[in-house]
C-alpha cells in the first residue's frame, strides 16, 4: 500500500471521518495518482457504508464511534478518486455532499452531472437510494455555477422529487429562494411529459395536502405573486394539450386552466 505522506494523511481524515480535510489532501494530487486510489477508497466506502450509525469498527477502519462524517469523508474519497464517468454514476450522495463535492473535483464538468442526474430521475424517479441528493443541480443553478436544467428529468425532479415538493408551501418557498428556476425549469412543466412515479397529476393525487397541490395553489401563487401571467399559464396548457397527454394527464391540465383562467 503506497505511504507517502499525503495518502498517510487522507487515511487519517478518513477514519476520523473529515470529509474536508479528505477533499484538501485528495485535490493536492494528480489526477492520476488519486485514480491508483480509488479501488482501495472504493473498499473502505463499502465496510463504512454497511454499518449503522455509531458502529465501532471492526478492524479499525474508522475512529470512536461511526458517524455521518466517516460516510461523507468516503463518499469524497470514492468521488475524488473517480473518473468523470463513474463520478456522475455514484449514488447515493446525500446533502451536502451533492451540492460540495461534485464543484469541488469536476468544477469544468457539472453539466456532466445533470445530464446524468436528470436521466436518472426518469429511469427511477421512486428509487430513494438513486435519486437522494439530485436537487443539489438546483442549488447549483441558484449559485451560478450552471444554468438552470431544463431536462425533463430535472423538470420532474423538481416539480415532484424534490425534498418536501408534495408540500405545494414548501415547494412555493423553495422555488422563490431560487428564482432562477421559475422561469427557466419549472417553466417546463407545461413542455415535458410525466412518467409513472413522476407526473403533476400523481403528485397532486397523492399528497397529504390537498388544498396546496400544484394546480389550485403552486401555480396561481407563482400568477398572483407575478412571477408567471395567467395568460402564459394559459397558453402552456394549450402547448401541453395540443402534445397530446393521456387522459390522466389531460384532465390535471384542463383542471389547471379552469382554476387559473377563473
Amino acid at each position: 500500500m503506497d505511504q507517502a505522506p499525503d495518502v498517510a494523511a487522507l487515511w487519517s481524515a478518513l477514519r476520523h471521518g473529515r470529509r474536508d480535510d479528505a477533499v484538501e489532501v485528495l485535490l493536492s494530487m494528480p489526477v492520476d495518482r488519486r485514480q491508483r486510489l480509488r479501488t482501495a477508497m472504493r473498499a473502505h466506502e463499502r465496510v463504512v457504508t454497511r454499518h449503522p450509525d455509531g458502529a465501532r469498527a471492526p478492524a479499525g477502519e474508522w475512529s470512536g464511534p461511526l458517524r455521518r462524517g466517516h460516510w461523507s469523508a468516503a463518499a469524497a474519497a470514492v468521488l475524488g478518486c473517480s473518473p468523470l464517468a463513474h463520478a456522475v454514476r455514484y449514488a447515493p450522495l446525500d446533502m451536502p455532499d451533492a451540492v460540495d463535492l461534485p464543484p469541488a473535483f469536476f468544477p469544468d464538468h457539472l453539466d456532466a452531472f445533470v445530464e446524468e442526474w436528470s436521466a436518472r430521475f426518469v429511469r427511477s424517479p421512486r428509487d430513494v437510494d438513486r435519486t437522494r441528493g439530485l436537487d443539489a443541480m438546483f442549488d447549483w443553478a441558484h449559485g451560478g455555477l450552471t444554468p438552470a436544467p431544463t431536462q425533463q428529468g430535472a423538470v420532474l425532479c423538481l416539480a415532484t422529487g424534490t425534498p418536501g415538493a408534495r408540500s405545494g408551501t414548501y415547494l412555493l418557498r423553495y422555488l422563490e429562494a431560487r428564482p432562477c428556476l421559475i422561469r427557466t425549469t419549472f417553466a417546463r412543466i407545461f413542455d415535458v411529459d410525466g412518467v409513472s412515479g413522476a407526473s403533476l397529476a400523481q403528485r397532486d393525487q397523492t399528497t397529504p395536502w390537498p388544498t396546496r397541490r400544484l394546480d389550485n395553489y403552486v401555480v396561481p401563487q407563482l400568477v398572483r405573486r407575478g412571477h408567471w401571467s395567467r395568460e402564459w399559464v394559459l397558453e402552456g396548457v394549450d402547448r401541453a394539450l395540443g402534445r397530446g397527454q393521456s387522459p390522466y394527464l389531460q384532465r390535471w391540465f384542463q383542471g389547471l386552466a379552469r382554476i387559473v383562467g377563473a
